[in-house]
């Protein structure tokens, strides 16, 4: 295949995803969004990494409070990679300013509920550096604990459901309960690992 048949492929295969694959907005993604994009989640997937390396360790490596977070964290930096790339070769970087500067309403909201996410976990991450405690009881012979992960998760995930998810303020705060208690207790429990805000 020659460089201009492979060109007006490419051109072509851009049409039909503008006109075939649209958002909850039916506004579709540009080159220059997914480059933005791709810098936000690079950025908070190297802040992710960071702030696992400096997790205490009580000497453990295959179950160390950090491991998780931080493979989380080398994975979403792997997939920012991929779509700077992309994006990058469909002409990402050019005119970049101006294409998100002059978007529609439609892209206006959907870069507003963006930025709340952010605003959202920025949220979660300092209230729960800040406000650490934890309540300890039995329920029959079984100790629980419950601290401030929970306490700051769970409304936290649940605006974040809402916003996103448009379902029920109920559903979407027993959907965000009950996800962050089981994920508290596979960690505290099975796992053996300390979950942030501890005390």
């Amino acid at each position: 295949m020659s460089p201009d048949q492979d060109e007006a492929r490419r051109a072509r295969d851009r049409e039909n995803l503008k006109h075939a694959f649209h958002g909850e907005e039916d506004d579709a993604s540009t080159p220059q969004k997914d480059f933005f994009a791709a810098i936000v989640v690079g950025a908070f997937a190297v802040a992710v990494m960071i702030l696992s390396l400096q997790q205490p360790n009580p000497g453990r490596v295959l179950t160390a409070p950090g491991l998780l977070p931080f493979i989380t964290g080398l994975t979403l930096f792997a997939m920012a990679i991929g779509l700077t790339v992309a994006a990058l070769r469909d002409g990402g970087g050019k005119n970049f300013r101006g294409a998100l500067v002059g978007g529609s309403d439609q892209s206006d909201a959907h870069a507003g509920r963006a930025w709340a996410l952010l605003g959202l976990l920025v949220a979660l991450v300092v209230l729960i550096d800040a406000l650490p405690f934890a309540f300890a009881f039995k329920v029959g012979r079984v100790g629980v604990e419950f601290g401030s992960f929970e306490c700051i998760s769970i409304p936290i995930l649940a605006a974040i459901l809402r916003i996103f998810w448009r379902a029920s303020v109920l559903r979407c705060v027993v959907s965000a309960g009950v996800t962050v208690l089981v994920f508290a207790a596979a960690f505290r429990y099975g796992f053996n690992i300390p979950l942030p805000g501890s005390g």
